[in-house]
């Protein structure tokens, strides 16, 4: 246990001698989260560990997209028992991974490892693409007005396109990108119009009247400068929805556990605050939405020092979460006494 927190700390993974809001997540793990870490991904999880600790994984430090603030470390081990040192900034509450993997290996663990990790332990394609179809169409049951038919839908890291389904069915034009080529390969067999890469391969197109991105946002390396480009293929009076893990979702959706919730593939954290903030910047005004976190957005002037103070308020529920948890006493100090 020594020789791995020696090494990530020597890599430039985590830092010796830092406190952490949460003392339990510290690197490394005592023992694996039994629902996470199994069979079915455990050689792939020591692979990217052993690729982060004495391998070709580099790391890269991340600024905030907000600028520079006052920033808290949360944790530094993610919920498969890898070095990941995330970080709270103080005034606006958003968190993120700092550092994070440098672009060449990221893209390898994108390739290689990202879906193998993420594995639940009951995994099969025809599962996978039965739970897009049920999403599409509970996203579908939220839109505010119905979409007209020939309407044009983009699913910007659409997987094998399940998503997609319910809007085919209802008469839209559908498209869907995803970086992998696995998936998209697979739904083009369906009949999809799915294709492997990003942006670029809409380019040029006709607007879409909505664009989809559910648990996307959190992976980009800039998340204003993706959503900016999603602001870009989106038609004048079109619709933009979105969905990522929110910090106040913890409680309902994560068993509680901040453990559980973080996870290596997840570069930014957000609030409905933070997250309205990050949209505000490219030019994306959310119309409604909740802690989910889900959104509505829609485009309009670009407001680049759009901010969110949501800092203290997440630190108080990371901690009242982990007293819940691991029924410890009452933790005082830590970033609320100013520490």
């Amino acid at each position: 246990m020594d020789d791995l927190r020696d090494s990530a700390i020597a890599r430039g993974w985590i830092r010796g001698g830092e406190p952490i809001l949460l003392d339990r997540l510290a690197f490394p793990l005592t023992e694996d989260l039994p629902d996470v870490v199994h069979a079915s991904n455990r050689a792939v999880r020591d692979r990217v560990r052993e690729d982060m600790v004495h391998g070709p994984a580099t790391p890269a430090a991340v600024a905030s997209c907000f600028g520079a603030e006052e920033e808290q470390v949360v944790a530094e081990v993610d919920r498969y028992g890898l070095p990941l040192r995330t970080v709270l900034s103080r005034d606006s509450g958003l968190m993120r991974s700092d550092p994070y993997y440098a672009p060449d290996y990221l893209s390898v663990f994108y390739r290689d490892h990202y879906r193998s990790l993420y594995r639940p332990k009951r995994f099969s394609l025809s599962w996978f693409l039965a739970e897009q179809i049920r999403h599409g169409q509970r996203i579908l049951e939220r839109l505010p007005t119905p979409l007209r038919p020939g309407a044009r839908v983009l699913d910007v890291g659409c997987g094998m396109g399940g998503m997609l389904v319910a809007f085919a069915l209802e008469g839209c034009e559908i498209v869907g990108f995803d970086y992998g080529a696995d998936y998209v390969a697979k739904g083009r067999r369906l009949g999809l119009d799915l294709r492997a890469g990003g942006f670029e391969t809409v380019a040029g197109e006709r607007p879409f009247d909505l664009v989809m991105m559910s648990h996307v946002l959190e992976h980009a390396a800039d998340p204003i400068a993706f959503a900016r480009q999603a602001a870009g293929v989106l038609a004048t009076d079109g619709l933009c929805y979105l969905e990522v893990p929110g910090i106040f979702n913890i409680r309902a959706g994560y068993d509680g556990d901040v453990l559980t919730y973080l996870q290596n593939a997840h570069q930014w954290h957000f609030t409905a605050a933070t997250l309205r903030a990050t949209l505000a910047r490219a030019g994306l005004h959310v119309e409604q939405g909740d802690e989910s976190i889900w959104c509505f957005a829609r485009r309009g002037k670009v407001e680049p020092s759009a901010r969110a103070h949501d800092g203290e308020r997440v630190a108080a529920e990371l901690l009242d979460l982990e007293r819940t948890f691991a029924g410890r006493a009452p933790i005082a100090g830590g970033m609320l006494a100013g520490v």
